[in-house]
């Protein structure tokens, strides 16, 4: 799959060193660099949630509690319950105002 993204040997000996969900391989004008991403236990639940398993589940969330829950309802359901209280607290609503006709 790498040689069609135009990779070539070398590259791809580094990619096959790389820590999947850690290290990303960047290739710019510039040049071409393997970095970490070091993104922690809360972040990945959100950044590696790319499987069509993952959203079909995000689209129930949403459907069953609303796009307004979704982020303490995923952690939940990825098992982070423990992060649910870092997230800030909603926003008080403001009533709708009717609008004149």
């Amino acid at each position: 799959i790498y040689e069609r993204f135009g990779l070539n040997a070398r590259q791809i000996e580094i990619l096959s060193r790389a820590t999947p969900k850690r290290d990303y391989y960047c290739q710019s004008r510039r040049g071409n660099r393997l970095f970490e991403l070091g993104l922690g236990e809360v972040a990945l639940t959100f950044a590696a949630a790319s499987s069509k398993t993952d959203q079909l589940a995000i689209a129930d969330i949403i459907e069953t509690h609303g796009a307004p829950a979704f982020a303490a309802e995923w952690l939940r359901h990825r098992g982070c319950a423990w992060a649910v209280e870092l997230l800030p607290p909603d926003p008080p609503r403001q009533p709708q105002q009717e609008l004149p006709l």
